[in-house]
């Protein structure tokens, strides 16, 4: 899946997802954004479809 097609299930923008899957990231994901990407680890992306 795209970074921007994820961004927008997550309703943030491309760039904060990018930002997060830096390799030297300073910026992680927090609040709703951070439960959401929780529930998709644990049960996948259709959890949140």
């Amino acid at each position: 899946m795209s970074q921007t097609v994820f961004a927008r299930i997550l309703n943030v923008s491309p760039s904060t997802v990018q930002k997060w899957e830096a390799p030297k990231a300073q910026k992680h994901p927090s609040g709703a954004a951070a439960k959401m990407l929780q529930l998709i680890e644990q049960n996948g992306i259709e959890a949140v479809l």
